[in-house]
């Protein structure tokens, strides 16, 4: 039964990194909306087997690795392999290089995630840098988006702004994934969902926009699932820029009281 307890996890970190095996597949083949959306269900399984250890308290060392190396296909390898068939191919070798710095970057913030949970740290509601699976939200997002410019007439449910600025959007691509690349690596702080803890304000708020956030993907899908995904890419800019306003304001009222 114990055993049992702790494959159960692994079932979800297996399916994450099936996800990714298939939907790297499917983009080399060229059906780059259903990789997309397999990037997307490994993001929800990713979710998933976090929550189910630590509901289970089956957190293991192994798991750690097995779900570092599940996150790396999945939202690391099989977005640029995506994104690459897609478009990245045209800009020869320096796209070559905007996706290997993405895949590098988003390495390099999985074997800090790794080495920061072998310390024994007091946990806390933030994490340092973006978070892969956000990263690669944010890429397959922009594919779903840009698919739905390719239906003439559209024929799902859009917000129609996101359709009008979706060639924009792709026009920037290059510079969006080096974004994405080196936020994954820096300090900023981006809000961890799994360790928030449950107290009736805090749930009440953290399940009404979980709410908010299905109903609008049911209501819109692809054009939701890139607002959510640029909302918290942007929430660990406007946290820093919240942060260095604190620190000015600071120095200036010290500044003030030194001068009186």
């Amino acid at each position: 039964m114990n055993t049992f307890l702790y494959f159960f996890p692994t079932i979800f970190t297996a399916g994450n990194m099936f996800c990714g095996f298939w939907s790297i597949i499917l983009s080399i083949k060229g059906d780059f909306v259903k990789s997309s959306w397999l990037i997307i269900l490994g993001i929800i399984l990713d979710g998933l087997d976090g929550v189910v250890a630590r509901a289970k308290k089956t957190t293991s060392f192994l798991g750690i690795e097995l779900d570092s190396i599940s996150d790396f296909i999945t939202f690391c390898v099989a977005p640029i392999v995506l994104i690459w068939q897609l478009v990245m191919y045209k800009y020869s070798f320096s796209g070559v290089v905007i996706c290997f710095l993405y895949i590098f970057f988003g390495a390099v913030r999985l074997a800090r995630f790794n080495i920061s949970q072998y310390k024994k740290e007091k946990p806390t509601n933030f994490i340092e840098g973006l978070p892969t699976p956000a990263s690669a939200g944010v890429i397959v997002s922009i594919v779903l988006l840009i698919s739905l410019t390719t239906e003439m007439p559209i024929s799902k449910r859009h917000i129609t702004l996101l359709i009008s600025i979706s060639p924009l959007i792709l026009n920037f691509l290059p510079g969006i994934i080096l974004l994405l690349s080196i936020l994954m690596v820096t300090k900023l702080r981006y809000l961890k969902f799994n360790n928030i803890k449950l107290t009736k304000k805090v749930s009440f708020r953290f399940f009404s926009l979980v709410l908010v956030a299905i109903l609008l993907i049911l209501a819109y899908p692809e054009s939701s699932i890139f607002i959510i995904f640029s909302a918290y890419v942007l929430s660990g800019l406007l946290d820093y820029m919240v942060q260095m306003y604190k620190v000015s304001k600071n120095k200036w009222n010290e500044k003030s009281k030194r001068n009186n």
